[in-house]
């Protein structure tokens, strides 16, 4: 029996900016969707909200990903113009081949239908675009004869081959080959191209861009065909730039994703529009993507959401949320059925824990990172905020009511919160004071040293602040007001505290990786013997399992290690690259053999850790 597993993982969101394309990807099979965010490349099921593939060997921050034809090797783009060519069939995705193509991000990538060769386009200073061989890395040719930066890129799925580029130019170009070489450009847009994309037999392709248009052309020579036209607008598709284009399976159909908010769906063949999807009003709802593969029409919103469309309804039949940022907080519901994740954005999600089914909580609490977040037995939340407030957002509905947040400003930044689970107290550890929050009101008790974390015993005895002074002051709780009872000296600045369930223990955790349980009842000397310090950099989070046994710690260095108070002296087990490439920032027990983990990388990871 192994020491732990991996039972499901809430993937990260695809990564935003505004007024930029979000080039998707898709399996042949069309059942699951490709996107980037941070270094890593995700290749998330269609059908599954709790199961998703994380490529993570790019050293640079990835841009566009694309599984070739025969669905047996995926090549993905990063900021520094490197296509990686890798196995999809292997978790462990050998690396078949690296190629550094320009100097700058790599825009969009495609595979011609035999799954042989790669066009790659984008950001360079000697070229914009590249064809080569994916075995081997030698080229197949040219694409050259577009002045400005190449967004898009296609092959023609049929021979004779062809290769279509759109470009910050205003031109689309068309190559001929192989090798390729150019043949023409066409001067129909007067803003940057956003995307060319064929059809499904390469009987023709079409082409959107900033100026809202979308045009169709022959897809052997580039003759103009036709340009799309919505009744209510003057001669454009949209009345935004348009972002993405994608053809149905069958070729009849063209949906094409835009910054006014909406995802249109075109008849190829008359170009009318067939129906107008609104995705919402806000400017988070912008359409950066969209695919179009043979399970799903999906389209991505400026916040990252992913949509699932119904082209024949015209609706949204469902959205996915979570984040794209780094996640900086996690709490339970006291029934365990729901996980609230808080991140660097001052976003907030709640999630179904049996399903991965996902909400944000709107409209937003915070304005800025999220440093504690805490339920209560009533539902309520509590969160605190760089931007200097404690705020508590009431039960309601289907999880918190947002519009309802009671707000208490903060006189300093705070950088720890503990609630009792009745919600009576909160306590937040600021700056360059310890806020309490009690019956309604806040008390703000200044300290000489500058706070990093903080903890509360359940029995609303004990406060724990931990110190940049590399100190753990443990104060007496009465009504409002502290009084410190023992200092405990470490080595470095403190980084998590935390009291056990049956508040026997308190444990303190520094930047110089060290794990020290404390005993209470025994005027908080050291609990243990051994001394913990496996982790190899700063302990981030610690946390303790409901029988109070067991202590997860997550760290700086992309691990999770479970230690046993009852068998200090063993060697813990440790979860080696929990969150490949990225900090533990948040570990939290729904369980005792359930462990929940979230990182820098935006994922959320649950573990199996048998006793």
């Amino acid at each position: 029996m192994s020491e732990f597993s991996l039972n499901a993982l809430f993937p990260s969101l695809p990564r935003t900016a505004r007024g930029t394309a979000v080039v998707l990807g898709s399996t042949p099979t069309g059942d699951k969707i490709q996107f980037c965010n941070g270094t890593s490349v995700y290749t998330v099921p269609i059908d599954n909200l709790t199961n998703a593939d994380i490529y993570t060997e790019h050293s640079h921050a990835t841009t566009v990903a694309k599984t070739s034809p025969s669905g047996y090797y995926c090549a993905s783009g990063d900021i520094h113009g490197n296509v990686r060519v890798w196995d999809t069939t292997q978790t462990t995705h050998i690396l078949k081949i690296t190629i550094p193509v320009f100097s700058g991000a790599v825009k969009d990538i495609a595979w011609d239908s035999e799954s042989k060769r790669i066009a790659a386009v984008g950001e360079g200073k000697e070229r914009f675009g590249h064809v080569f061989l994916f075995d081997t890395g030698t080229s197949n040719g040219n694409l050259t004869g577009q002045s400005r930066v190449m967004n898009s890129v296609d092959f023609k799925p049929s021979r004779p081959f062809r290769i279509i580029s759109g470009s910050d130019d205003n031109t689309v170009a068309i190559f001929e080959g192989p090798p390729f070489k150019f043949k023409n450009a066409f001067h129909d847009h007067v803003k940057f191209v956003h995307s060319t994309r064929y059809n499904h037999d390469g009987s023709f392709f079409a082409s959107t861009g900033g100026d809202g248009t979308l045009i169709l052309y022959n897809g052997v020579d580039g003759t103009k065909v036709a340009t799309f036209e919505d009744e209510t607008l003057k001669g454009v598709a949209h009345s935004g730039s348009v972002f993405g284009l994608s053809w149905s399976p069958d070729g009849s159909k063209i949906a094409t994703a835009s910054a006014d908010k909406t995802v249109k769906i075109w008849n190829a063949s008359t170009q009318k529009v067939e129906k107008t999807i609104v995705i919402g009003t806000r400017i988070e709802d912008q359409q950066l993507g969209i695919i179009w593969t043979k399970k799903s029409l999906v389209s991505i919103s400026a916040n990252g959401f992913i949509n699932f469309l119904n082209p024949e309804l015209g609706t949204v039949d469902e959205v996915r949320y979570g984040h794209n940022k780094g996640i900086t907080a996690l709490t339970t519901s006291t029934d365990g059925k729901k996980l609230y994740s808080a991140d660097a954005e001052g976003h907030i999600s709640s999630w179904e824990i049996a399903t991965g089914k996902s909400n944000r909580v709107f409209p937003d609490v915070h304005t800025t990172m999220i440093t504690g977040i805490s339920t209560t037995n009533k539902g309520d939340l509590f969160t605190v905020s760089w931007d200097d407030f404690l705020k508590i957002a009431p039960a309601g509905g289907s999880g918190v009511d947002s519009t309802k947040t009671v707000s208490n400003k903060l006189s300093s930044q705070p950088l720890g919160l503990a609630v009792s689970v009745d919600g009576e107290v909160a306590v937040a550890a600021c700056y360059k004071h310890v806020a309490i929050y009690s019956q309604g009101k806040l008390t703000e008790v200044p300290i000489n040293y500058n706070s990093s974390c903080v903890a509360l015993s359940g029995d609303k005895q004990f406060v724990a602040v931990g110190g940049q002074d590399s100190k753990v002051h443990v104060y007496k709780l009465s009504g409002s007001s502290l009084s410190e009872v023992k200092t405990i000296s470490h080595s470095a600045e403190i980084t998590a505290v935390s009291f056990s369930k049956n508040n026997a223990f308190l444990v303190a955790t520094d930047q110089s990786r060290k794990v020290i349980p404390y005993s209470v009842a025994n005027n908080f000397e050291v609990a243990s013997q051994n001394s913990w310090t496996f982790h190899t950099a700063k302990v981030a989070s610690v946390s303790w399992s409901p029988d109070n046994v067991r202590l997860a710690t997550g760290s700086l260095d992309n691990s999770i290690i479970v230690w046993n108070m009852n068998k200090a002296s063993e060697h813990p087990i440790i979860i080696k690259g929990a969150h490949a490439m990225s900090s533990v920032n948040a570990v939290l027990w729904l369980d005792e053999t359930t462990l929940v983990s979230a990182g820098q990388d935006s994922n959320i990871k649950f573990w199996n850790v048998p006793l």
